[in-house]
């Protein structure tokens, strides 16, 4: 089996990257879940760390708290990072995760693009250039949807 990411980006039509939605939709809703977990262990820890910076020694209360938090810390940044990893693994580029805004690379008469979803959203409803970016989007309509995608064509 041929390793895609050696390849280069997964290319999807319309209908391919649209049936990914509902398992992109659940990861970005668990991803949104532990950031605010990650930004509210963060608190914590600016609160605790300042605690702790004002003495007392391995006994204090508060070290044992600090050290369960910054466990906490990493066991969420972990959790962060998987579920990062999940979206890429499915061929979609995450753009803001935080913000549900996800591409999926995908050819427009022979140029490579992306098709831009944005978390709320029913379907796609725009597409845009590389390097045009979310405010370069443009209405899904304007899109040509191709039979399966082939290869890019070289300028």
């Amino acid at each position: 089996m041929t390793n895609q990411k050696a390849l280069g980006p997964r290319l999807f039509t319309l209908a391919e990257a649209e049936a990914q939605l509902p398992y992109i939709r659940e990861r970005l809703a668990r991803f949104q879940d532990y950031y605010a977990r990650y930004e509210a262990v963060q608190r914590d820890l600016s609160v605790l760390r300042l605690v702790s910076c004002s003495g007392g020694d391995g006994k204090n209360p508060d070290s044992s708290i600090l050290a369960k938090k910054e466990r906490e810390q990493a066991g969420v940044m972990q959790r962060l990072e998987a579920i990062q990893e999940e979206l890429i693994d499915a061929g979609c580029v995450p753009k803001s995760i935080q913000d549900g805004l996800v591409d999926f690379f995908a050819l427009k008469e022979g140029r490579l693009v992306f098709l831009c979803w944005k978390q709320g959203e029913d379907c796609i409803r725009a597409w845009h250039s590389l390097e045009g970016g979310y405010s370069g989007r443009m209405p899904i309509a304007t899109f040509r949807d191709q039979a399966p995608t082939g290869e890019v064509e070289e300028a």
